[in-house]
C-alpha cells in the first residue's frame, strides 16, 4: 500500500520545467554550516561545465545532511572517484536533487549498502532502491556531510536535475539557493579575432589583446584613448571572472551578452545542460586561452560544432562585419548567478580594407569537415577521425622529423617523432592514431606511445601489436613509439621489524616513465588475497567495514589485476587493514580519468591500495609480499615478511569478534574462524 501511495502521488504530480525551478519547492540542504560556497553551476572545469554547486561546510566533515524537499531515495553511489559516497532524492514535481561527497549514510541506509556490498562482492556500487525503502520529508536528515570522491576538501556537492531527462539546473540563478553577493563580475581582458576564410574552412587571427580599466563598480571602459579599430568580420572574446562575499574563491558567470547599436546579437546563458553536453565547454571558451588561465576565456561566438542550446540570442553567429568607416557602439553585459551585472561600452572603427586579415593556407592541404569522418595515412602514421570530433572544419596537417627531445635512459625511443595536428586543438570525441615501427621481440610487450611536448616525452597509451601501436586519445600533437623499460619500485615506509600499532601501513610505488599501471598486496597468497584498487586523490584513509571480507585463491595463479594507471611516477600508497577493491574510472577511450587542477605533477597526495592485514599475521604466520605493475607489464616483487612483528598486541583489527579471537586457544581459534567465515 504504501508503495501505492507514493507511486500515485509520481503520478499525479505535473513535472517542473527544465528551466523554471520553483525555488519555494526546497529548503537549503544542509544544516549547522556558515552558508558560503566554493564553486557554482557551469563553470568553466577542463573539459566539462560543473554540474552543480559546492557548499562549504566550514572545513570539516560530519554536518548534517538534508531532503531539500519530499522524495524518496532513488539512488545510492558509493564510488572512489567523482561523488564518492552520493544519494540521489526523486522528488514529486519531476526532478531529483543529488548530494555528493557524503561521508555517512543514516544508519538504515548504512546497513542496506552494507548488505548490498557483501551481497555483490562489490566496493564500489550503484543501488537503486524501490520508492517505499527510503521516503524522506522535507528537512529530514539521511546523511552527513564529507570529503569522499573526488573533492579537494570537506564539503557537499548539491545539484537539482531533472528527473526525465538527467539535465542538471542552474539552482542559484534560479532562486532555489540564495548566495551572499554583490559583488558584480570583474573584466579583465577584451580580446578582437579577424575572421577569414579559405575553401570553405574559417581561419582565425591571432587574438589581439584590448586593455580595459573599471571606471566605477561594475562599469567599463576600454584604456585605449578613441575607438578601437577592428577588420571587416571578426568576433570578441571576454575574460572575466567572479566573487562572492566572504569567500576567496572565484566563481563562474551566469549570463554573457552583446549589443552592437542597441541591437542583441549575443546571449550566453548557462542555465542548465545534459551531462553528454558537459565537453562543449571547449568550444564556449577559447580553448587555447582557457587551458591557460584562472579565468574564464569567454568566446563572444558560436562555433560551427556547437550545439545552439547555451546561446538564446544569436545574429550572424555574432560576427560583427561592418562596412568600411563604419563605426558601432558596442556593448558586453557580463552577470553572475546572483544578478549582479558589469557593463563595458565602447565604439569601434572600421579600419581600411587593406589591414583585413588574410589567411594564407597551402592550396593542397587537406581539410577536415567536422561533420564528415576523416581518415590519412602519411608513412608509418595513420590517423582516423570520426563526425563531430571537431567544433569547426580546419586544415589538417602531419608530419615526421627526427626524434630529437629529452628522454630517460631507460625509455628507447624506436620511432621518428610524428605530428598529427597540435596540442591547443580540442577534442570533442576521441580520434585514433596508429603509428608503424620495428620493434625487437623483447621490447614488444613494453612498448607504447610517447606523448611530446615542450622537449619532453611523457606517456600516452596504447599496446604494440601487429608491428604498430594504436591509441585513442583526445589529445593531438607529437608522438612516437617508446619502450619502458623499467619495472616500477617498491619502498616499505616503515622500518623492518616495527609493530604496526595503527590501521594502515604504507608504502611508496615509483616509476620511471608510464605510470603504476596496477598493484597487488596479497598475505598468503594460498588462503587469501586482495587486489589494489583506485585512489581517493585527497583522502588519507579509506572508511572500513565492519569485517574483513576473505577471498579464495583465483584461477589465475592467485593473483587478482585491476588495471589502474596513477597521473605521476611518484606516488605513495597507503594500505588500510581491512578495506576493499577500489577501481578506477576511465574515459571512453581508456585513458584514466584526469582531474587538471587538483593537484600538480610534483606533489601528490597520499594513494589509497586495500591489503588483506591484522590478525592474519598471528593466525597463520602469512608471508606478507606486494607486486605491481606499469601499463607495459613489467614486474617488481618485494617479499615484507621481515617487517611485520607478531606481537598479537601490535595488531589491531576494526571487527570484535576477530579480536577475540587473538585471545583464543588455537584449537578453539580455528574453530572459531571457520565459524566467522560461514
Amino acid at each position: 500500500m504504501r508503495r501505492l501511495l507514493i507511486s500515485a502521488l509520481l503520478l499525479c504530480s505535473a513535472p517542473v520545467s527544465a528551466q523554471h525551478l520553483a525555488p519555494e519547492d526546497y529548503i537549503f540542504p544542509l544544516r549547522d554550516v556558515a552558508g558560503l560556497y566554493s564553486a557554482n553551476f557551469g563553470e568553466m572545469r577542463p573539459n566539462h561545465f560543473h554540474s552543480g554547486i559546492d557548499i562549504k561546510t566550514d572545513g570539516v566533515t560530519g554536518k548534517p545532511v538534508l531532503a531539500t524537499a519530499d522524495g524518496y531515495i532513488s539512488r545510492i553511489a558509493v564510488t572512489p572517484g567523482g561523488y564518492g559516497r552520493a544519494i540521489y532524492i526523486t522528488h514529486p514535481n519531476g526532478t531529483t536533487s543529488v548530494y555528493g561527497h557524503l561521508s555517512k549514510f543514516r544508519d538504515d541506509i548504512e546497513k542496506y549498502v552494507h548488505e548490498e556490498r557483501y551481497r555483490t562482492r562489490r566496493n564500489s556500487i550503484n543501488l537503486y532502491p524501490p520508492a517505499d525503502r527510503f521516503p524522506l520529508k522535507q528537512g529530514e536528515q539521511f546523511a552527513w556531510s564529507g570529503n569522499t570522491g573526488s573533492s579537494a576538501g570537506p564539503h557537499l556537492h548539491f545539484e537539482i536535475r531533472d528527473s526525465r531527462t538527467q539535465r542538471t539546473l542552474n539552482t542559484i540563478s534560479s532562486g532555489v539557493i540564495r548566495t551572499r553577493d554583490d559583488i558584480p563580475p570583474r573584466l579583465v581582458k577584451l580580446y578582437y579575432v579577424e575572421v577569414d576564410s579559405v575553401r570553405g574552412v574559417p581561419v582565425h587571427a591571432r587574438p589581439r589583446p584590448v586593455e580595459l580599466v573599471e571606471k566605477t563598480p561594475g562599469r567599463y571602459a576600454l584604456k585605449q584613448e578613441g575607438a578601437l579599430s577592428v577588420g571587416g568580420r571578426g568576433y570578441f572574446i571576454l575574460e572575466t571572472t567572479d566573487r562572492k562575499n566572504d569567500v576567496s574563491n572565484t566563481f563562474g558567470l551566469w549570463r554573457i551578452r552583446e549589443f552592437a547599436d542597441e541591437d542583441p546579437i549575443f546571449e550566453l546563458r548557462i542555465d542548465g545542460f545534459a551531462f553528454d553536453q558537459t565537453r562543449y565547454c571547449n568550444a564556449v571558451t577559447h580553448y587555447p586561452m582557457q587551458v591557460a588561465s584562472r579565468n574564464e576565456v569567454i568566446r563572444l561566438t558560436r562555433l560551427d560544432g556547437c550545439i545552439d542550446d547555451f546561446y538564446p540570442v544569436l545574429k550572424n553567429q555574432a560576427l560583427l562585419t561592418p562596412s568600411e568607416g563604419q563605426s558601432q557602439q558596442i556593448r558586453i553585459e557580463a552577470e553572475d548567478d546572483s544578478g549582479n551585472r558589469s557593463i563595458l561600452e565602447f565604439r569601434t572603427i572600421r579600419q581600411p580594407a587593406q589591414r583585413d586579415f588574410r589567411a594564407v593556407c597551402d592550396s593542397t592541404a587537406l581539410i577536415v569537415d567536422n561533420r564528415r569522418p576523416f581518415s590519412h595515412t602519411a608513412g608509418e602514421a595513420s590517423v582516423h577521425i570520426p563526425a563531430g570530433v571537431f567544433y569547426e572544419p580546419l586544415f589538417f596537417s602531419q608530419s615526421s622529423r627526427p626524434a630529437q627531445f629529452a628522454a630517460a635512459p631507460s625509455v628507447a625511443v624506436l620511432s621518428p617523432l610524428y605530428s598529427i595536428l597540435d596540442y591547443d586543438t580540442p577534442l570533442h570525441t576521441a580520434a585514433t592514431v596508429t603509428i608503424r615501427a620495428y620493434v625487437p621481440q623483447n621490447l614488444q610487450p613494453h612498448t607504447t606511445l610517447g606523448f611530446v611536448r615542450k622537449g619532453k616525452v611523457s606517456y600516452a597509451g596504447g599496446k604494440y601489436k601487429n608491428g604498430a601501436v594504436t591509441l585513442s586519445t583526445r589529445t593531438l600533437g607529437d608522438f612516437c613509439v617508446v619502450a619502458d623499460t623499467v619495472p616500477p619500485r617498491i619502498e616499505p615506509r616503515f622500518k623492518a621489524g616495527e609493530p604496526i600499532r595503527t590501521r594502515s601501513i604504507t608504502f611508496r610505488l615509483r616509476d620511471n616513465f608510464s605510470g603504476i599501471g596496477s598493484y597487488t598486496a596479497t598475505l598468503d597468497p594460498a588462503r587469501t588475497q586482495s587486489d589494489a584498487g583506485h585512489h581517493y586523490p585527497h583522502l588519507r584513509r579509506l572508511p572500513h567495514p565492519e569485517r574483513p571480507e576473505l577471498h579464495a585463491p583465483t584461477d589465475r595463479h592467485g593473483q587478482l589485476w585491476q588495471q589502474n594507471r596513477l597521473e605521476t611516477d611518484d606516488n605513495p600508497i597507503t594500505i588500510p587493514i581491512f578495506t576493499y577493491f577500489r577501481h578506477c574510472p576511465q574515459h571512453s577511450d581508456g585513458r584514466p580519468e584526469n582531474r587538471p587542477g587538483l593537484f600538480s605533477d610534483n606533489a601528490l597526495p597520499d594513494y589509497t591500495a586495500p591489503f588483506i592485514f591484522g590478525p592474519w599475521r598471528i593466525l597463520s604466520q602469512a608471508r606478507h609480499t606486494m607486486t605491481t605493475k606499469d601499463p607495459l607489464n613489467s614486474y617488481c616483487l618485494a617479499d615484507l615478511s621481515s617487517f611485520f612483528s607478531s606481537d598479537s598486541g601490535a595488531v589491531r583489527t576494526l571487527d570484535p569478534q576477530l579480536r577475540r579471537l587473538l585471545l583464543y586457544p588455537t584449537e578453539l581459534r580455528n574453530q572459531r574462524l571457520q565459524h566467522i567465515i560461514a
